[in-house]
């Protein structure tokens, strides 16, 4: 059951009203972005941060926008409280649910016009947001993919106070949801269109540009040894690996040459050792695989 109390429905004033309200589902909590097989610190702060950059880039790019938080974790309901969103209670029922409860409490507002994002976009720019919701213009359902074309970036909705419109999240959401009526919306927005849940994907938004509050969890993070995931395997020719964390670095083909890993494939789980620069690997194990190397 949530712990973050439901707002109760009040009478608004239609003339003081907003137009438009972002509505962002926040997981928080010991198992949010429970893919990213990093240190258990890191992977909550950074959990903790993708959320934050992304509401900044939501108020900068909407400043008239009433923002939602969605969340049953306190600790999220305090800090999102203290930056000056709303927060709404998580009903527990899935993100589908998290979703219509913030819609409704939109509606509620008077909003007339909701956009729907998830709390990990870290590299979102704000002309991103700002373009995909011009884009979408009065039309009253419209979603942008991610990335990859099949997941769910972002929905962007009319709102007539009485029935919210549904949501299918989810594996090949993207599909789904275009089946709810939804019209696809192509446009050039890579931080808007990756969300971050594994650690190709963390890489890709590291490429990309993430905001302040996750640079800043990448810049203080400390590790006992240096481990990482394999990002693209070096096959024919230089490939990269994440390390724990989060910063990206290149994997040459001389790196595992003696180390007996014929196939490493991507998110395969490695040790390293660095160049004196950091910026790349020169050596690549498995424990128990390779020269020198026993099982323990």
């Amino acid at each position: 059951m949530s712990t973050v109390p439901r707002t109760p429905v009040r009478i608004v004033d239609v003339a003081a009203a907003p137009r438009r309200a972002v509505v962002v589902p926040v997981k928080g909590g010991p198992l949010a972005k429970s893919r990213l097989e990093l240190a258990r610190s890191v992977r909550l702060a950074l959990a903790e941060a993708f959320a934050r950059d992304t509401l900044e880039a939501a108020a900068a790019a909407l400043p008239d926008a009433l923002l939602l938080v969605v969340t049953d974790d306190p600790h999220v309901g305090l800090w999102a409280g203290e930056s000056g969103y709303r927060v709404v209670g998580d009903p527990g029922e899935g993100l589908d649910a998290a979703v219509a409860e913030g819609l409704r409490a939109a509606c509620t507002d008077g909003a007339a016009r909701a956009s729907v994002l998830l709390g990990d976009h870290p590299a979102l720019r704000p002309a991103e947001l700002a373009a995909a919701t011009g884009r979408a213009g009065d039309r009253p359902r419209v979603l942008v993919p991610d990335a990859e074309g099949s997941g769910t970036a972002m929905l962007e909705m009319s709102l007539d106070g009485a029935e919210v419109p549904p949501t299918r999240f989810g594996a090949g959401s993207a599909r789904a949801h275009v089946a709810l009526g939804y019209s696809p919306l192509r446009l050039a927005a890579p931080g808007l269109r990756t969300d971050v849940d594994d650690a190709e994907s963390l890489a890709a938004a590291i490429a990309l540009g993430t905001g302040r509050h996750t640079r800043s969890v990448l810049a203080r993070a400390t590790l006992p040894g240096v481990q990482a995931t394999i990002h693209r395997p070096p096959v024919g020719g230089e490939g990269s690996a994440l390390l724990d964390d989060g910063r990206v670095v290149a994997v040459p083909v001389a790196a595992v040459a003696d180390s007996g890993l014929l196939h490493l494939r991507a998110g395969q789980r490695v040790s390293l050792e660095l160049t004196a620069d950091e910026r790349a690997a020169s050596r690549v194990w498995i424990v128990g695989i390779g020269p020198g190397e026993t099982i323990r």
